[in-house]
């Protein structure tokens, strides 16, 4: 298996921690505006070397995947220069039900209508060969 891909599968799993963790600290402690920062740019990173790793597998993905990791990471950003205990909340707790959407998209336990019911993304391997 693809070492980025390993790499994106289990700090992506991390980062669902983390973001579960900057809700969780927002509710009790208030808002910490610099690890909300450095939880969304951890996330970006996650997200370039899934971009990166789907350049070098053979496995294809479904549309639905990058597109609501990409909605996480805007609802991160916004969250993340937030002192409003609210917003940083709100922001984080629907990126983080993104991000469990977009794992289980293309996770094995994941619902079969994701993966029956949409188009898939060619990997780039298998039309390069």
């Amino acid at each position: 298996m693809n070492p980025l891909f390993v790499a994106h599968k289990h700090y992506g799993s991390l980062l669902l921690l983390l973001v579960l963790l900057v809700v969780l600290v927002a509710l009790f402690k208030g808002p910490n505006t610099k690890f909300q920062r450095i939880v969304a740019v951890l996330v970006d990173i996650n997200l370039v070397v899934g971009l990166v790793a789907f350049f070098q597998t053979a496995r294809p993905i479904s549309w639905f995947h990058p597109i609501l990791a990409l909605g996480a990471v805007g609802l991160l950003h916004a969250g993340a220069k937030s002192e409003d205990k609210a917003k940083v909340v709100r922001c984080f707790s629907v990126a983080l039900v993104l991000l469990v959407a977009a794992w289980a998209v293309n996770a094995s336990w994941g619902p079969a209508w994701f993966k029956t019911n949409f188009v898939k993304l060619p990997a780039v391997a298998v039309i390069a060969k």
